[in-house]
């Protein structure tokens, strides 16, 4: 009988041996097939396809490997979720396009292979993780990922792909900081003007004193990737609070430092918005310590992000109002914070600036109607259209890839406080038809972002194998995050070769126009010029094409060669010459007798 069933266990894992190397063997493949140029989707012949040698190699290390453990089924049924895992890796690793449907059913998967089994990812104290190698170990995978995110903004920004909006305008903002103290910039409105105008975001000057150690644009770029990630300190806090063990903590931090929409919307070049991550942690770990000092400090501050900040605070102090383990002085508190915030704010905004961005509620509104008392008063009349806008195809693979990767652990709960953290989701991201909104790849995720990582931090006390379900957690955040973000490396391979001397030739050349004149850019040249007083995008966007300025500087990238010519001379007929035409950057220059 002993016999019999030996021979069944090693029969077990001869077959899990197989599968997991030939999902390995494929998974190399795919890598293989996209690293030598081939587009993963469209292989045509079957000889591109060798998998038998790889799967042989496989099975004889995977039965080294199972015998030292001495086939333990929590060992090796380990390896289907971990090959799926691998797999998926490689296969998206070198894939040139973003193809949603495709990492989210490869996350999907993974999750399905993870949590299908009993005995794998046990809750178990890893000796390395005691005392401070938590900790070490959280800021060496912080410190790497803020890297990562940084090299990548700034290659992008090197082969210039980043725009006037949302960099250009920022680099030039800072540098007028950093002059006179003043948010002041010509790149926004095309015309100078105060960003306080546009948007109410005080919270800016907090990074003042450290860019005016390094005074370069790039700084911008490190500076919002660590501002993200210094969401890890409250989730950190969290964990501890509702004593995870270490190995459960060091998932959920991977899971924060790998979730999609805070990575993917780091990648649009810089917004005040990625403060939202960090304060609104920050804000609710103080509101479940019940700290008068924490929430007072944190409200306040969360108020100098943006004019809508304040949404986010009375949606939190409604949270607190009705979670019987909030004092209810605290939770008045702080809704009266976020109601008076907003409303201040928001005043303010549309005394002395353009006054809030209600057109991205156009659909709720109809007639001379512009205003946001008349969108609520609009929804509350007719409910039923409301919500008929708030989903569709597009919608709908955005809520995927928010919830996916935290495995809907943020739905899992029955209390009305927390249905309640749901609603500036809602709201922000998907009460609109304003694409930009529902997209992981813009700054509007970073709050509705941050309070569904609490909700996963929260919730995951309520699953039994914390350790198996926070391991999906990650391996699912990680495939999305390499499915939408690796796409935007591919910028690296342009620096590579003649390529980082084409554009070191083309920053050459924007280096030496003088900055004491008025100068017309293309949108992806004015980060470059920074430090212009009077830099104007060309075209414009807002406000009035202007005449006479002393620079005109274009991109001819894209641009129609026949319509490319024509600009220029129609350029020429005004009284400019061309002064400088290497690379892709054509620089004409006012003539001294205009």
């Amino acid at each position: 009988m002993r016999k019999t069933m030996s021979f069944k266990k090693y029969l077990i894992y001869a077959a899990y041996s197989f599968i997991s190397g030939f999902i390995l063997a494929s998974g190399i493949t795919l890598y293989t097939a996209a690293y030598t140029g081939s587009n993963i989707f469209y292989i045509q012949s079957a000889g591109e396809i060798k998998t038998v040698f790889l799967v042989i190699l496989w099975m004889i290390f995977s039965l080294m490997l199972f015998l030292v453990f001495k086939l333990r089924k929590s060992v090796y049924r380990c390896s289907i979720p971990l090959s799926l895992f691998i797999f998926s890796m490689l296969s998206l690793w070198n894939v040139k396009s973003q193809y949603p449907y495709f990492y989210i059913v490869l996350a999907a998967t993974v999750i399905g292979a993870t949590l299908v089994y009993k005995e794998i990812f046990h809750d178990r104290r890893i000796n390395f993780l005691k005392g401070k190698g938590l900790y070490i170990t959280v800021l060496i995978m912080t410190t790497a990922m803020t890297s990562i995110l940084t090299m990548g903004n700034i290659v992008r920004m090197y082969t210039f792909n980043s725009s006037t909006f949302d960099f250009g305008l920022f680099a030039q903002m800072y540098e007028s900081m950093a002059t006179d103290f003043s948010q002041n910039t010509t790149l926004e409105r095309n015309e100078l003007l105060s960003h306080f105008a546009v948007h109410f975001s005080p919270i800016y000057y907090l990074l003042l004193p450290f860019y005016m150690i390094f005074r370069r644009p790039e700084f911008l770029f490190a500076a919002q990737a660590a501002v993200c990630f210094s969401g890890i300190i409250p989730v950190l806090l969290l964990c501890k609070r509702w004593k995870y063990r270490e190995g459960v903590t060091l998932l959920i931090s991977a899971v924060f430092l790998c979730y999609p929409a805070f990575t993917g919307a780091c990648f649009y070049d810089f917004h005040e918005n990625v403060f939202l991550v960090p304060l609104i942690l920050w804000l609710l770990y103080f509101t479940e310590k019940n700290s008068n000092i924490g929430m007072c400090v944190s409200a306040l501050l969360l108020l100098c992000v943006k004019e809508d900040a304040g949404l986010y605070i009375i949606f939190i102090a409604l949270y607190a109002l009705f979670n019987k383990k909030i004092r209810k002085f605290n939770a008045v508190c702080l809704l009266l914070t976020g109601v008076f915030g907003f409303i201040s704010v928001t005043a303010f905004i549309n005394a002395y600036g353009e006054g809030i961005k209600v057109s991205r509620y156009d659909i709720f509104l109809y007639g001379n109607q512009s205003s946001l008392t008349d969108v609520v008063i609009n929804v509350i009349k007719n409910p039923a259209f409301f919500f008929s806008k708030l989903l569709n195809e597009n919608k709908l693979v955005f809520l995927l890839q928010m919830f996916l990767p935290l495995l809907f652990i943020p739905m899992r709960s029955r209390r009305l406080s927390d249905w309640l953290l749901i609603a500036p989701l809602i709201l922000i991201n998907l009460a609109t038809d304003y694409t930009y909104q529902s997209d992981i790849g813009y700054q509007y995720v970073f709050g509705t972002g941050a309070i569904l990582i609490f909700l996963f931090v929260k919730n995951l006390r309520y699953s039994k194998t914390k350790t198996k379900v926070a391991a999906a957690a990650f391996m699912a955040s990680a495939i999305c995050l390499v499915g939408h973000n690796m796409p935007k490396y591919r910028y690296i391979d342009r620096l590579a070769g003649n390529g980082g001397d084409y554009y070191a030739a083309a920053r050459q050349v924007l280096s030496e126009i003088p900055r004491d004149k008025t100068i017309y850019a293309s949108t992806y040249l004015t980060p470059f010029l920074f430090d212009c007083k009077e830099v104007y995008m060309y075209p414009p966007i807002y406000n009035k094409q202007l005449t006479g300025l002393d620079y005109v500087i274009l991109d001819s990238r894209g641009a129609d060669e026949t319509e490319f010519s024509t600009l220029i001379r129609d350029f020429e007929d005004d009284g400019y010459e061309i002064v400088n035409n290497q690379t892709f950057i054509t620089v004409l220059k006012l003539k001294e007798n205009k």
